[in-house]
């Protein structure tokens, strides 16, 4: 279809007449002409994205509220902090070292939000990277050598995994391993009919969604305080061990505690397997590899 002579106005509602607007750019690729409201896309935002969310934040602004506050304490204490660790001399370093951090945690703002809209798998991939980057900014702490790589602009994340592994607990290197097979490479959930709707019918996305958010936030706070551990005035996960001279992992600490509390919390607001009259549920059952 094309405008009529009555409205020239562009389908976009940019204000500005069809023909000066998109045509050039519609009849360039042959494309079909169609209600802006009505495309792929903008249909996704208005259709989908806003209620979901709005459903979304209904439903679990108290939990939302509970770990914004657990995130707030993190960046309170590390985020002013720079790169500290090594004497190495680089502005380079010390000024992106600052700048990572703040990406790591606008991933952990693209997580929720994805899951706020319903794109649960999504959030999960976004996860995988903000673990994967908590664990490049240790490498760049500890090892002197990847440190020299970066500056140089050659640093990679290929064996990331094998360069760290000894400097975090078992518990992060599973974590790492299930967001890997379940949400960065292909796994069980990827072909699972979970389709955005304008609420959340089904519980095990934000059951699963927010356990996951949680492990990305907790990943976060076990690295910066191992980074920062001389800075810490009470460290939580971490405790220095005088006669091996050298810092441990605590595995009982309050953070755990406070996390399996809160998880216990949500399954039972949300349990997984509820199913309420006037919903569409999918049939089959979905379960993640490794957990």
């Amino acid at each position: 279809m094309s405008p009529s002579k009555s409205s020239s106005k562009c389908f976009c509602k940019s204000g500005i007449k069809y023909e000066e607007c998109c045509k050039p750019y519609i009849t360039l690729l042959d494309l079909k002409i169609y209600n802006i409201d009505e495309t792929v896309l903008l249909s996704w935002f208005k259709t989908y994205s806003k209620p979901i969310h709005r459903a979304f934040f209904k439903k679990t602004e108290k939990y939302l509220f509970r770990i914004s506050c657990f995130l707030d304490k993190i960046v309170d204490l590390y985020f002013p902090l720079g790169y500290t660790s090594q004497p190495v001399e680089s502005e380079k370093i010390n000024r992106d070292f600052v700048f990572i951090k703040h990406n790591i945690l606008l991933t952990l703002f693209a997580s929720i939000t994805s899951l706020s809209q319903g794109l649960f798998l999504q959030s999960g991939m976004l996860l995988r990277s903000e673990v994967e980057d908590c664990m490049v900014i240790l490498d760049l702490s500890e090892n002197r050598k990847q440190a020299e790589r970066y500056i140089k602009g050659k640093y990679s994340t290929n064996g990331i995994l094998s360069r760290v592994k000894h400097l975090i607990p078992d518990v992060l290197v599973k974590w790492y391993g299930y967001f890997s097979a379940n949400f960065s490479h292909f796994g069980p959930l990827h072909p699972a009919p979970y389709m955005p709707r304008a609420c959340y019918s089904e519980n095990w996305p934000i059951v699963i969604g927010f356990q996951n958010f949680v492990r990305g936030i907790i990943t976060l706070h076990i690295i910066l305080e191992r980074i920062y551990y001389e800075f810490t005035e009470r460290p939580i996960f971490w405790k220095y061990d005088k006669e091996a001279n050298k810092i441990e992992f605590c595995d009982d600490n309050v953070v755990f505690e406070w996390n399996e509390k809160l998880g216990k919390e949500i399954v039972s607001k949300f349990p997984p397997n509820e199913k309420k009259p006037g919903f569409t549920y999918t049939e089959e059952e979905y379960k993640t590899k490794g957990w």
